[in-house]
């Protein structure tokens, strides 16, 4: 998380050495870490039963011609859709504001 441009070099100093803004760039690493982790188990699980288990990925769902490797990766697509969204509400309701309160704390 970076100070926003345009800043002069005393208040990015000011702000970059506040206890506040390392915790808060230590939660958003935190958080973007974790939901990293999750994608790239999602996906690679999907990759592993794509290698290792194609007559089930292969099976069709119900009656139809739909695979289950077509519904999961549908899935796993809405699933990156959904984390994409977590993040930005948290970024949105949480680390903005706190950036916020920073900023406005340290200019005045």
């Amino acid at each position: 998380m970076s100070i926003p441009s345009g800043t002069d070099d005393a208040l990015e100093a000011r702000i970059s050495s506040d206890p506040r803004y390392r915790a808060l760039v230590r939660d958003r690493q935190r958080f973007s870490w974790l939901l990293t982790a999750i994608t790239v188990l999602v996906y690679g699980g999907f990759i592993s039963l794509i290698a290792f288990d194609k007559p089930l990925m292969a099976r069709p769902i119900g009656d139809g011609v739909t695979s289950l490797a077509v519904v999961l990766g549908a899935a796993m697509l809405l699933g990156t859709i959904a984390i994409c969204a977590v993040y930005v509400r948290r970024a949105n309701s949480s680390y903005d504001a706190r950036l916020a309160a920073l900023l406005a704390e340290n200019a005045a």
